[in-house]
Order: structure tokens, then C-alpha cells, then sequence
């Protein structure tokens, strides 16, 4: 199959029987045309479903338009929800969002930042998985401004907008151990990016806090994703001395945390309290409504689209050292934690043994109501 032809000035003007400077005058709003040359050359233009180049109005700029936003996965609802964002602050910028998903592959994040630089965007949004310093030596050689978003490099060599995620944790943590549990099993991500760092620390630090040791056999760390989150629940409700509360410091692994307690037929908050870091829109609308640590996607958009303009836009800003910012959050306590049983819920070894790998939720469907009253 051949390619089609992109439709150029040139066809325009052959069409409108006039010449490309006339047609660029026309559909640039610069200079003067007749009204009668006018309506000739925009309906030459409607008629071959011309579209203007951006590359080539950016060449002519000596200028980009677009902006690219790496993430490490477009399945999980905070990054698609912050991608979205993104482009329509970018569009009220005046510029283009070109997006792509690392898959916290750190060869995959490489070919995509080079591509990206490739195609000349005026910036970078990104959210790094394993940045090495050749990278961003190649990143500082090639002068495309850069802010990281969600997680950091450190050192600190660029523009950076993340999480009080230490502080949230620790936070999350100590709402559980003020209704009195003392048993809080934590399910977070492996410690490579500083997000994950920073949760668990701030896990660690309120039960510190508390004259609680850590207790490792309570503690799974591994991949963001939801069947990780059934197997980690699971594996912690079928402990000979369950923990009383989960921490869940990722919406990622959400899905498969509550399928787990689901099968387990635990109930929650009566035999098990539940908190989770990210709070993401059907935690408010379960039975019960899931406690979470809240942070606006919203804001930390703003702030990176915001500061990356500034870098853009003047060469003076541009040059300055880069600047760390962080997004407060808020605890949104809800109906999933209340005070501790006296006696610790047991699961039956017939239950654990029905549990199996999640299924993909239908939509609309309620997978949280677990039949038992709390």
C-alpha cells in the first residue's frame, strides 16, 4: 500500500490558482489578500482536508511545540489521570503533549528519551526508572529542559516535583497506630525508586515513633501491580498471627488487596483495618469507603507543567540549579479503620486454599462488598 501524500502549501495553491506565499498569508493571518482570494484559498484548503505542519511551524519558529511526559504505565489510574492533566495544560500553553509508557523498563526509558529528543520537544516530563548518569549526562549535552515528576534522582541534577511521600506514609501509619493496632502489615513497592523509598521509611519511622520494632515478616515489597497486591494480602492474612491492619502504599496494588480480602472473607474494618496511599475515585464509593492518603494530581501537575514553562520560555531560568518541590497531602479517614479486634481474625486454611489469582473487574462491578457485615 502507498502511502498517502501529505497535503502541502503547494497543493493548496495549485487548487486556489495562486501562489504558496498567498495561501501562507491566508491561513497565517498575516499580511493582506482580497476577500475574494481569501474564500478561494480556505476552501481550497477545506477541500484537500489540509493540515499545518507543526514540525515545520516550529523549524520556522526556530522553536518546539510539543512537550513529552514519559510514565511507567498507562494502565494505572493515577498516571492516565495525570497524563490527561498534563495535556490540557500543556493545550492552554500553546503546546502539544507527546506521550509514552517506559514500563519501568530501564532500556525501554532510554530508547524513548532519545526518540523523544529526537523529535525536538521543547521539554521533558518524567517519571524516571532507573536513570544513569551517561543518561543524563546525554540529557545535560543536549539542553532539553527537564523536570521529574512522582519520583527523584539523587542526586538531585534536575528540576523535581514529587509527594510528601515520607510524611504521608508516616502518616497513614500513625492514624493506625492511634486506634490502637499494633500489627500493620505493609504492602509497597521495591525500594529502586525514591517513591517507594520514601513510603516504607516513613512506615518505619512512625512504628520507630510508637517503641514499635519493625517486623519484617510483615512487610512485602515487590512490583506495582495488582495481582503482586493479591499475592502479598494473601499471603499476610494466611500468617499464623495476622496483622490487625494493611497498609497498602500504592492505589496500584488496591485491586488485588481487596480481591484478597474478599476471598478471605475478611471483614473490614471489623476483622481488619485497611489504609491506602494514593486515593483514587471508588474508594470513596465502596462499603466500606477506603482511608487514604490523598494527594492532588492536579497540583502536582500545575506545578511541574509550570516550572518546565518557566525553563522553556526563558534561557535565563533555564540555566539556574534545579529546584526541588514538594505536594502536600491530605489523610482522608473514611469507614475502612476502626480500633483493633481484641482477638486477632484467623482465616481457615479451606478459605486460603479457595484463594486464587484476580480477575479484571467488569465495570460497574462491586468487588469490595465481601457479604459480611463489619
Amino acid at each position: 500500500m502507498v502511502p498517502r501524500k501529505r497535503v502541502g502549501l503547494k497543493d493548496v495553491a495549485a487548487l486556489a490558482a495562486t501562489s504558496t506565499a498567498t495561501v501562507s498569508r491566508v491561513l497565517n493571518g498575516t499580511g493582506y489578500a482580497s476577500p475574494t482570494m481569501r474564500e478561494r484559498v480556505l476552501a481550497a484548503a477545506q477541500t484537500l482536508h489540509y493540515e499545518p505542519s507543526l514540525r515545520a511551524r516550529g523549524l520556522r519558529k526556530q522553536s518546539s511545540t510539543t512537550v513529552g511526559l514519559i510514565i511507567p504505565n498507562l494502565l494505572n489510574a493515577y498516571y492516565t489521570t495525570l497524563a490527561d492533566t498534563v495535556g490540557q495544560l500543556l493545550s492552554e500553553a500553546g503546546y502539544s503533549l507527546l506521550l509514552a509508557s517506559s514500563r519501568d523498563e530501564a532500556p525501554v526509558e532510554r530508547r524513548i528519551l532519545r526518540d523523544m529528543v529526537g523529535h525536538d520537544v521543547a521539554g521533558l516530563l518524567w517519571v524516571p526508572t532507573a536513570p544513569d548518569p551517561e543518561l543524563l549526562d546525554y540529557l545535560d549535552l543536549q539542553q532539553v529542559p527537564v523536570v521529574c515528576i512522582v519520583r527523584a534522582i539523587r542526586p538531585h541534577r534536575v528540576d523535581t516535583v514529587v509527594f510528601e511521600d515520607f510524611e504521608g506514609s508516616r502518616a497513614a501509619t500513625r492514624h493506625l497506630l492511634d486506634l490502637g493496632h499494633r500489627r500493620i502489615g505493609y504492602i509497597g513497592g521495591d525500594d529502586t525508586h525514591s517513591s517507594n523509598q520514601a513510603r516504607w521509611r516513613g512506615y518505619q519511622q512512625a512504628l520507630a515513633e510508637a517503641g514499635l520494632a519493625v517486623e519484617h515478616s510483615l512487610a512485602r515489597l515487590g512490583a506495582l501491580r495488582s495481582a503482586w497486591g493479591f499475592a502479598a494480602a494473601t499471603d499476610l492474612l494466611g500468617l499464623a498471627d495476622p496483622p490487625t491492619a494493611i497498609f497498602a502504599a500504592s492505589n496500584a496494588v488496591m485491586p488485588g488487596v481487596v480481591r484478597a480480602i474478599q476471598q478471605c472473607r475478611v471483614a473490614v474494618p471489623r476483622d481488619l483495618s485497611l489504609v491506602c496511599f494514593d486515593d483514587i475515585e471508588w474508594f470513596s464509593f465502596v462499603t466500606p469507603p477506603i482511608t487514604a492518603v490523598s494527594v492532588s494530581c492536579g497540583t502536582l501537575a500545575k506545578t511541574a507543567v509550570g516550572l518546565l514553562m518557566e525553563r522553556v520560555a526563558d534561557r535565563e531560568a533555564a540555566a539556574q540549579p534545579p529546584v526541588l518541590r514538594e505536594i502536600s497531602f491530605e489523610l482522608a479517614v473514611r469507614g475502612s479503620t476502626a480500633p483493633p479486634r481484641r482477638k486477632a481474625a484467623r482465616i481457615r486454611p479451606a478459605e486460603r486454599s479457595q484463594a486464587r489469582p484476580p480477575e479484571p473487574a467488569a465495570v460497574g462491578e462491586r468487588v469490595w462488598n465481601t457479604g459480611r457485615e463489619p
